[in-house]
């Protein structure tokens, strides 16, 4: 018998745009607006580690500037890699090639509220949407997130920055323990949800409810009613997280 996954009512997408998929044909790869590649001067991404692809296709599209967030990725982080497989030397040279500090950033900052505070962290070491936005007039701004279950701290900062962005792609994680949270951001922020998309790595719990998935949010200029009710999820244009295995049906219910 096939699993079908079981997700609220208010996790599907009742408006819809053209999407496009960004990022390589697996884990790192998310479906978005296509009006936001002809609209956007600037992409925040929040989360790199050994994989840039979609920063990389995003640039291919659009040719706008890239600051991408992640304190992990470091020497100590390649060296880590190499030691687990010489080939991977080659990932080094890439990011060193696409990260050129003219038009690519990489900020080695942790993505939390600046207030809080370690004795292991310097003050400067903290970035959030409050340090980092400065031009709050325009809405040319796409933002990626997956920073492993860190995005719950600064949904509160995302809703109040939402006149800037255009899209979203954000990764939630742990979402059996904090759906009261996303739904609350669903229903206040601004932007329409467009698309989800579960992440087969993942667990699922006997209620078929999975721990993680993708939404990707659209300004709503971009944006129309959803006219076939009956729309299916994952859509043609999905891909599975993990190739191995096919993505599982969605079903929603109040």
């Amino acid at each position: 018998m096939t699993t079908i996954l079981r997700l609220p009512f208010f996790l599907k997408p009742i408006y819809e745009t053209d999407l496009i998929r960004v990022g390589k044909k697996k884990d790192g790869g998310y479906l978005i607006p296509k009006k936001s590649l002809e609209n956007t001067l600037i992409l925040y991404s929040f989360g790199l580690a050994a994989d840039w692809s979609f920063e990389e296709d995003f640039y291919h599209y659009t040719k706008s500037k890239i600051y991408c967030y992640d304190h992990t990725v470091n020497r100590n982080f390649f060296l880590k890699l190499f030691l687990c497989s010489p080939k991977t030397i080659l990932k080094f040279f890439q990011y060193k090639i696409f990260f050129d500090e003219k038009d690519k950033f990489h900020i080695r900052k942790m993505i939390c509220p600046t207030k809080s505070y370690s004795n292991s962290l310097r003050e400067d070491s903290l970035a959030d949407l409050d340090s980092i936005i400065n031009d709050t007039t325009n809405n040319k701004n796409f933002f990626k997130i997956d920073i492993e279950g860190h995005e719950y701290r600064i949904l509160d900062q995302i809703k109040k920055y939402s006149s800037s962005m255009n899209g979203l792609a954000i990764e939630f994680h742990d979402c059996d323990l904090h759906i009261d949270k996303i739904k609350n951001f669903i229903d206040n922020f601004e932007l329409q949800l467009v698309h989800i998309h579960v992440n087969n790595w993942a667990l699922v719990d006997s209620n078929n409810f999975p721990r993680v998935f993708e939404l990707t949010f659209s300004t709503k200029d971009f944006n129309k009613k959803v006219t076939n009710l009956k729309k299916k999820f994952p859509t043609l244009l999905d891909v599975p997280n993990n190739p191995l295995y096919e993505d599982l049906s969605i079903e929603f219910s109040d």
